[in-house]
């Protein structure tokens, strides 16, 4: 009995200390709890703090004055705008077709508008029938305004710019100006044959075909050609080769002038004489070497005269002589051999004027034929002094796309060297001459007489009182030196 109390005494002993236990379980449980509780409470405050800084960050990215829904407000009125200014010009554009329409008559589904852009970079236009002119840097479009009687400026893809058509009353050589005011006649690429006069001295016919570009093709479909000389033989004109093929050249519209030491082309001055032809080389050399500027050579001069002789120029009718004594640009007298002493000039838009030039219009090269005789980059390699006496420049430069070199016979006489010379084609010498020592042996009687001993320089074109022996098919020689009676011309090539 003992042991059953002792017992139940142990056995409640464990109870109240079970109690006790879950008592204090429940007090540390409790304080777990609560402190667990703690700990949450903090982290959702601080949750909900974040998330009211980043919802006000957004609200003002979102809303304010420079938010993202006024950013895309300005980008969609900017939209809107350029939609209605291209739409403007869309109907700007609309109207003037309409109008060059209504101008040729019937409207757009009858006719072919006409090209909305004419290129002016050389290449090949199938609708005039040319190599477009090639502006150079600096170098703007000018044409002739019967209105004001003056060169207005205008842009390269006016449709009314130039013609090279075959009619004088459309007939316009493409003019432009460098940015000093100069003044340039574009003569595009072209091949020619002479189908009379050749090496004669009765003015014969030219037949010209412009060139495709800088290929080997003719508008005409022409693909084979003699290069070399002779009459009925087809020739690409070698004046359009400058170290590399060109598209065509432009040359100066006046023979030079001097504007404070530095070269100008206008009409109306006393040309530039009294300069030797070391520093006309050099002067022509650094006018403008952006468009590669130079002093003309005998090919470019023929360039100039056998377009003027074809029926893209004057064709049969000879160009008219400057007659001013003093030598002012741009002049004409009264026919084609008058003479000085007549006292008579004409104005270069005059009526009279015009027919001194290349085309017989106020578009064509002037000075050509009178004036001052015109130094041109071409001597007889004869070794005289002269030679870098007064043309050092020329003579001894190594770059060959700038001169044209012509070599000396058996002996160093006119006839020798114009002979030995025999198979150059595209300068205007053998081909349009009978010899080369006469007054009246080229082309309209003008002067041949070849270069050769102390004067190994030519010059062409004839001075004012040349009368008959002026012209544009008219070659001489000279020392080269410092002459009052001699001038000269630049030309431009833009690559």
């Amino acid at each position: 009995m003992g042991t059953e109390i002792k017992k139940k005494k142990q056995t409640m002993m464990c109870v109240e200390k079970l109690k006790l236990n879950n008592v204090k379980n429940k007090k540390l449980k409790s304080q777990t709890v609560s402190k667990i509780s703690g700990i949450t409470l903090i982290a959702l405050v601080v949750t909900i703090v974040v998330l009211l800084i980043l919802a006000g960050i957004t609200i003002s990215l979102v809303f304010s004055e420079n938010g993202i829904i006024a950013k895309a407000k300005e980008a969609a009125e900017k939209t809107n705008q350029a939609a209605i200014n291209e739409q403007k010009q869309m109907n700007e554009v609309a109207g003037y077709l309409d109008n060059m329409l209504n101008e040729i008559g019937g409207s757009g589904e009858e006719q072919n508008p006409p090209e909305p852009t004419l290129p002016s970079d050389g290449s090949y236009s199938e609708k005039k029938g040319v190599n477009t002119p090639n502006l150079g840097e600096g170098m703007t479009p000018i044409k002739w305004d019967e209105t004001k009687n003056d060169w207005v400026e205008t842009n390269g893809s006016d449709p009314e710019w130039y013609n090279y058509g075959e009619t004088e009353s459309t007939r316009k050589w493409a003019n432009a100006k460098t940015s000093d005011g100069s003044m340039w006649v574009w003569i595009p690429r072209y091949a020619y044959s002479i189908t009379s006069g050749y090496h004669s001295s009765s003015a014969g016919n030219i037949d010209v075909e412009f060139m495709k570009g800088l290929t080997n093709e003719t508008s005409t479909g022409r693909k084979s050609f003699n290069n070399a000389s002779g009459q009925g033989k087809w020739n690409i004109h070698p004046a359009f080769n400058y170290g590399q093929t060109v598209s065509g050249i432009w040359v100066a519209k006046f023979e030079a002038s001097n504007s404070g030491g530095k070269i100008k082309v206008e009409p109306g001055v006393q040309s530039w004489r009294s300069i030797t032809v070391n520093d006309i080389y050099t002067n022509c050399l650094n006018y403008n070497k952006t468009l590669n500027s130079h002093m003309m050579k005998n090919d470019e001069w023929g360039a100039v005269a056998y377009l003027s002789k074809s029926k893209y120029g004057k064709q049969n009718k000879e160009v008219w002589i400057n007659n001013s004594s003093n030598f002012i640009t741009g002049s004409a007298g009264n026919s084609t051999n008058a003479n000085a002493d007549t006292g008579t000039t004409n104005d270069y838009t005059s009526a009279q004027g015009v027919k001194a030039s290349t085309t017989g219009t106020v578009h064509g090269v002037y000075d050509m034929s009178g004036g001052a005789w015109e130094y041109i980059a071409a001597y007889v390699n004869n070794g005289h002094d002269n030679l870098t006496k007064h043309g050092a420049s020329l003579a001894n430069s190594n770059d060959a796309k700038t001169k044209n070199v012509y070599s000396t016979g058996s002996s160093d006489s006119y006839e020798n060297n114009y002979n030995a010379n025999s198979g150059k084609y595209g300068d205007v010498v053998y081909e349009t001459s009978e010899n080369g020592n006469a007054s009246n042996s080229s082309w309209y009687d003008d002067y041949s007489y070849f270069p050769n001993r102390s004067s190994p320089f030519f010059s062409r074109g004839g001075c004012y009182n040349s009368d008959a022996s002026a012209g544009v098919f008219c070659f001489y020689r000279n020392y080269g030196d410092s002459d009052s009676l001699f001038s000269f011309r630049p030309v431009l090539v833009a690559l």
